[in-house]
């Protein structure tokens, strides 16, 4: 665990990795990890998210924005959703076609009325998928003034049944955010609803469990409860403390502060 402000992490999914061209991936996540700081020193933690989630969007990398999979009829439907811990406002869309979900679900909840709103018509924007060794996206973001956010960016399963609504857009689910903890969550949606990790670990640490155990815990949970291959979280404490921990082979992800960056894809821990 680190403790230094402000921080942003990042995750390029929870899945296979192995043979997949994982420079690309690194180094796409570090100059996300990079532009998402760089917010830092001209707004809070919820601009450090949203531009380092639309920069992996725009990448084509990962499985959001432009390198969002296909469903059945070969259409994209994207979810997003994003959530500041300071006033617990969150904002998600879902069956989005085109742009960058991640900023659309901003302007939900931004204007407050509603926390999840559906696309309901729109063009599929031309995707970059052809051989995209990605997943989800997600960020987590601490700010100087302690604002914790929390956003993830999906392009859902291949294949998936048009209509088909996973983790990533729903808070306690996909991600989310209070005044201790920052979650974003990666793995087989259908899944991660049924346990709603990221809100668990917000209520571990509520009671005093340190943020990385209350990580593993939650990972250790649904492995026994469902198996391995399925998910992968990173999450950010109000002290700055940050980790990640997965069950799948692998989970490219970066941690950025004041005075380092650093990325891993397989196992070990942020040092």
């Amino acid at each position: 665990m680190l403790s230094s402000v402000p921080v942003i992490v990042l995750h390029g999914g929870a899945g296979y990795w192995e043979g997949k061209n994982l420079d690309n991936v690194t180094s796409t996540l570090r100059e996300a990890s990079r532009r998402g700081f760089e917010e830092f020193r001209r707004g809070s933690s919820i601009e450090a998210v949203v531009e380092a989630i639309s920069f992996m969007e725009d990448s084509g990398v990962f499985d959001a924005g432009k390198g969002s999979v296909r469903n059945s009829e070969g259409k994209v439907e994207m979810d997003a959703g994003i959530m500041d811990g300071k006033t617990l406002s969150a904002g998600s869309v879902v069956l989005v076609k085109a742009g960058n979900p991640i900023r659309k679900a901003l302007q939900v909840m931004k204007r407050g009325k509603h926390v999840i709103v559906a696309e309901s018509e729109g063009n599929s924007m031309p995707t970059l998928n052809s051989g995209n060794s990605g997943d989800t996206v997600g960020a987590v973001a601490l700010d100087l003034e302690g604002r914790i956010v929390a956003g993830t960016s999906t392009g859902g399963i291949a294949g998936k049944d048009p209509g088909r609504i996973g983790d990533s857009p729903i808070p306690g689910a996909g991600f989310y955010a209070t005044e201790r903890v920052g979650v974003s969550s990666t793995g087989i949606g259908e899944v991660i609803l049924k346990m709603l990790p990221a809100k668990e670990i917000d209520t571990l640490v509520s009671i005093g469990i340190l943020l990385d155990d209350a990580l593993n815990s939650v990972v250790n949970k649904v492995s026994h409860v469902f198996g391995k291959g399925n998910i992968g979280i990173i999450g950010v404490s109000k002290y700055g403390e940050v980790s990640a921990h997965f069950n799948t082979k692998g989970m490219p992800r970066c941690y950025q502060n004041k005075e380092k960056i650093q990325c891993l894809v397989f196992g070990g821990d942020f040092s």
